[in-house]
């Protein structure tokens, strides 16, 4: 599993960036990035929440428990600076999974003070922030308002999702076509088998 110091260098040389051009963008010296890149130092929640939003990749991705890197929503800065609406999704959420702020408390072993906080728009720290999402079976990044898929990806869609972000743009386009064309053959095939199975009634006669 890659670390949060793998993704930050990924990223960074990605992007054709040296290491004093990265502390730059985000206002900090080389050593730093340095250090972040040799994984002797980690970078606090705001910064990381930072080098997400600028290179528009989730959370999850950077922090190392995803290998899916790209973004689905670029609704972060609202989900931020809006009264309210940092918390909506998990208290959504709550509602679909039929659980109460209790419920989590007792399961992730957080502070009730952490989560109804939350609900007056402070945001809880991003391991506590992996904790609820664990309970939920959702992502970081959903509970941040950085994506709109509200259930966590098995193992399998993640592998799926990993293969697919590494093709170009008309590669993509072809896979998505050989899906397609292998779901309208797996559902002509369950429409013959329906057919043959369930033969239609006969009309009845005068």
């Amino acid at each position: 599993m890659a670390t949060i110091s793998d993704r930050i260098k990924m990223l960074r040389t990605s992007a054709g960036l040296t290491q004093e051009e990265f502390g730059n963008i985000f206002g900090i010296v080389k050593s730093t990035v340095s250090l972040y890149e040799s994984g002797k130092s980690n970078p606090n929640d705001q910064m990381k929440l930072k080098i997400c939003n600028y290179f528009n990749v989730p959370l999850d991705y950077l922090i190392g428990i995803s290998n899916v890197s790209e973004q689905q929503s670029d609704d972060f800065n609202n989900h931020l600076t809006s009264e309210g609406k940092c918390h909506s999704a998990f208290i959504k959420l709550l509602g679909r999974r039929n659980m109460t702020i209790d419920d989590v408390v007792k399961t992730t072993g957080l502070e009730k003070d952490v989560l109804t906080s939350w609900c007056v728009n402070e945001i809880p720290s991003v391991k506590q922030l992996v904790l609820v999402a664990d309970c939920l079976n959702t992502s970081v990044d959903y509970l941040l308002g950085r994506s709109n898929q509200s259930e966590q990806l098995s193992i399998e869609d993640k592998e799926v999702l990993s293969y697919y972000n590494q093709l170009n743009k008309m590669d993509k386009r072809w896979a998505v076509g050989q899906m397609i064309d292998l779901i309208k053959k797996y559902e002509s095939e369950e429409d013959v088998s329906y057919t043959t199975n369930y033969p239609q009634r006969k009309a009845s006669g005068k």
